[in-house]
C-alpha cells in the first residue's frame, strides 16, 4: 500500500477503534462535560465539504482538485470529504473529516470522548496548536481539532514537512471559521 493511502485511511482507523465503545446517553453528556449548550450546538448535522469547499481546497493545495469523494461511518458519527488533485497524482490531497454527536446513533461515545482519547494516545508524538478551535494538535495523520462540540480532522500529507504543517493550520482555521457560520 502506498504511503499516501495509509495517511488517508488513518483517521478512519483511529475513529473506528471507538465504534464498540458505546454507552448510554448520560455517558455521552458526561463526555461533553455535561454542558447542555455544547450539546445543543452539536445537534445539527454538518457536512465536512461545507467546512472546506472544492474551491477552497484548490486554493490551499495550489492546484485544481477533483470533486470531493464523500464517505461516512455513522457508528462513530464521522463524515469524510476527500479532495484529490485533478492531475491524478496522489499528493497533494486534502481530507476533511467531521465527527459530530448529532450523527451518532443513540448511545454513542461522543465527539469529546473520541478527541480526548486520540489526544491521550498521541501524547508523546503531538504538537499542540494555539488559535485553532477550542483545542488542537498536529500529529501523524494531520491536524486534530475540537471546536464547539465538533471534532474535525484534516489530513494533507507528511506532517513532518513544515509546508504541510502550515497548510494544516491554515485549513484548520478556515474549517473552524466556517463551522461557526453553519451552527
Amino acid at each position: 500500500m502506498r504511503p499516501a493511502h495509509i495517511i488517508r485511511i488513518l483517521p478512519l482507523c483511529t475513529v473506528l477503534l471507538f465504534a464498540g465503545c458505546g454507552g448510554n446517553s448520560s455517558q455521552q453528556s458526561d463526555s461533553n462535560g455535561g454542558n447542555a449548550a455544547v450539546q445543543q450546538q452539536a445537534s445539527k448535522i454538518i457536512e465536512p465539504c461545507q467546512l472546506i469547499t472544492q474551491e477552497e481546497a484548490a486554493k490551499l493545495l495550489g492546484e485544481t482538485v477533483k470533486p470531493a469523494e464523500k464517505s461516512e461511518q455513522k457508528a462513530v458519527g464521522m463524515k469524510l470529504c476527500l479532495y484529490d488533485p485533478a492531475s491524478g497524482e496522489p499528493i497533494p490531497f486534502l481530507q476533511v473529516s467531521l465527527t459530530q454527536d448529532a450523527f451518532f446513533p443513540p448511545g454513542g461515545v461522543g465527539t469529546a470522548s473520541i478527541y480526548n482519547s486520540l489526544k491521550d494516545n498521541f501524547k508523546d508524538m503531538r504538537t499542540d496548536v494555539e488559535g485553532v478551535g477550542d483545542d488542537a494538535f498536529i500529529t501523524t495523520g494531520g491536524i486534530y481539532i475540537m471546536a464547539d462540540g465538533y471534532y474535525i480532522q484534516i489530513g494533507a500529507g507528511n506532517t513532518s514537512n513544515a509546508a504541510i504543517r502550515a497548510r494544516l493550520v491554515e485549513a484548520g482555521k478556515m474549517a473552524v471559521a466556517k463551522l461557526k457560520t453553519l451552527e
